[in-house]
C-alpha cells in the first residue's frame, strides 16, 4: 500500500511479485478495509502485506486483522512508517526504519539510514530486501 505520496517503488515490487506467481492487489492506505477484507476471505492463502508511509501503519493494521480472522501464514512488511504503529499475530514482521524514523511494535525494525522517505522505497537494494523478505 501506497502512502500519501505516490512513487516507482511498491508498484515495482508489486510487478517483480506478479512475475513470481504472486496474486497482487495494490492501491493506497485508504484502501486498508478492502484489503484486511480480502485477505479474511481467504484465510488459508499466504498473505503478505506491504506498506510504506501510511501504507506502513495501514499494512500493520491489515496483516493484525488477517491475523485476528484465521489467516495463519500472514508476513507484513513496512517501510518508513510516519508514525509508530503494531502488528500482532502474524508469521513475519519487519519494518524497515528510514528517515521518519517511525516502528512498528511486534516488527522486527530494522535501520536503513541514507535514503529520503520517498527515496527509501526507490532504492533497488530496499527493494531486494522486501522481495527477500517475501520469500522467508
Amino acid at each position: 500500500m501506497n502512502g500519501l505520496f505516490v512513487g516507482t517503488g511498491l508498484a515495482t515490487i508489486a510487478g517483480r511479485l506478479r512475475e513470481r506467481g504472486y496474486i497482487v492487489a495494490y492501491g493506497s492506505y485508504r484502501q486498508d478495509r478492502a484489503f484486511a477484507a480480502d485477505a479474511c476471505a481467504h484465510p488459508t492463502d499466504r498473505i503478505v502485506v506491504i506498506g510504506h508511509s501510511f501504507g506502513a501503519e495501514a499494512a500493520a493494521r491489515v496483516a493484525t486483522q488477517a491475523a485476528a480472522c484465521g489467516a495463519h501464514d500472514v508476513t507484513m512488511i513496512g517501510v518508513d512508517p510516519a508514525a509508530p504503529s503494531e502488528v500482532r499475530g502474524v508469521s513475519h514482521a519487519i519494518n524497515f526504519v528510514g528517515e521518519y524514523r517511525g516502528t512498528i511494535a511486534g516488527a522486527q525494525n530494522i535501520p536503513v539510514p541514507g535514503y529520503t522517505h520517498m527515496g527509501v522505497m526507490e532504492s533497488p537494494a530496499v527493494q531486494e530486501r522486501i522481495l527477500s523478505e517475501v520469500s522467508q
